[in-house]
């Protein structure tokens, strides 16, 4: 076990973090006075490394533990590790579940169509509708040399509901179109933006990743550990590992070891949190009491995002800086800010996102808004999806990929 992930990650490094680890030495060469000479490498990084490395990881680990059998057949082990919906962005599947999926007899079902085409049908509507419309607004202030600090809050907030968008569209494709062929992927994202804290927002963002960070790095740091300060450690080693893993920069180092942070913080005060909810009597009121506690963690998320969207460390500490200034958040300044939006931009943004929020409300309420929706009339049905793929086709726009085929 030890001998093959050390390989994995062997390539996993020398693909994707040689050039990062090259010209953070060469960074500090210079900065001593010391000559270094490793020219930067051309590396061509291949094909969704990142989620098959911790794929096969996870295969060996749980083949050594117990938990999951050897697989002597080519066939099945490769299409595991090569299963191309889930390939490039996830979701990332263990053996356990895919790989019994994979030897039995599929055949050509109604039903599987169908939910497969509505999941791609709704991947399309957020990533071209939402996200690929968000992109190069977003763009245009991390992009400008000297963004006003409204600019940068409102960009901030609208890059989380692309990447949101964008990521969850992905998800929705890869699982669509393994379901069209029998196969039932793992639901990546349930609603995070509604989450009441960091730890809940891990078990709703990127579920197979926060699980797999869990199952294979945090719970054996924390093996025969009792005290919490090594529990907390544990904690912000995870995040960091997270934060490497999605890319070779101290953008996303920095990123990680943020929500390490808001993990170790929320876990430490909560008794704290708790008795000053009770005592302001705010927890009388449940209502108000959650969606503070919503507010307050999207706006976390926001923050952290900074590092995640910014280019270079010294960029991303001037924008997070804007970000937390007050004279930012001033209501002038937000109206001002959405002069980035072109009119009809932005009514459109507007109206979809609506739509979004619709679609979600009832998947809270009733658990699936498909099944919600099957329970209507073959008209209203049918007038939703010609909707969808109307929008898709006529006002949707396409941008350069999805983001996470990036990590």
């Amino acid at each position: 076990m030890v001998v093959g992930i050390s390989v994995l990650l062997f390539f996993l490094g020398w693909f994707k973090y040689l050039n990062f680890v090259n010209e953070s030495l060469r960074s500090i060469a210079t900065f001593m006075g010391w000559n270094y000479s490793i020219p930067y490498q051309e590396i061509v990084l291949p094909l969704a490394i990142s989620f098959y490395t911790f794929q096969a990881v996870s295969y060996l680990v749980d083949i050594f533990y117990g938990k999951q059998k050897a697989e002597r057949h080519y066939g099945y082990f490769s299409v595991y590790f090569a299963f191309f919906p889930q390939l490039v962005a996830g979701p990332i599947e263990r053996a356990k579940k895919l790989i019994p999926q994979l030897k039995v007899e599929q055949r050509l079902q109604y039903e599987n169509l169908v939910y497969g085409m509505k999941r791609i049908a709704w991947g399309f509507f957020k990533k071209t509708l939402i996200a690929d419309r968000l992109a190069p607004i977003v763009a245009s202030v991390y992009d400008s040399p000297n963004p006003s600090g409204s600019e940068i809050v409102l960009a901030t907030i609208l890059f989380s509901i692309q990447l949101y968008a964008d990521f969850s569209a992905c998800s929705d494709i890869a699982i669509g179109s393994a379901r069209m062929l029998g196969i039932n992927l793992t639901e990546n994202f349930k609603q995070p933006h509604f989450a009441v804290s960091i730890s809940d927002f891990w078990s709703r963002w990127h579920i197979t990743l926060s699980t797999w960070l869990r199952d294979y790095i945090f719970f054996p740091l924390c093996k025969r550990k009792k005290k919490r300060s090594e529990i907390y450690f544990a904690i912000v080693i995870t995040f960091l590992v997270s934060g490497i893993w999605h890319g070779a920069a101290w953008t996303f180092v920095i990123w990680g070891l943020i929500h390490g942070f808001y993990r170790v913080f929320g876990d430490a005060t909560k008794s704290y949190r708790e008795r000053m909810a009770s005592f302001v009597r705010l927890d009388r009121s449940p209502v108000l009491h959650r969606w503070l506690k919503i507010t307050i963690t999207f706006l976390l998320v926001c923050f952290s995002r900074v590092f995640f969207r910014s280019d270079t460390v010294s960029q991303a500490f001037e924008h997070a800086k804007l970000f937390l200034s007050i004279s930012s958040w001033s209501p002038v300044g937000m109206i001002k800010a959405f002069e980035i939006f072109p009119l009809f931009d932005l009514l459109l943004f507007i109206f979809f996102f609506i739509i979004l929020q619709l679609f979600q409300y009832i998947e809270r309420n009733n658990g699936s808004a498909w099944e919600f929706l099957s329970k209507h009339s073959t008209f209203t049905r049918l007038a939703f999806y010609i909707f969808l793929i109307f929008s898709v086709l006529v006002l949707g726009v396409t941008g350069d990929g999805f983001v996470y085929g990036g990590f």
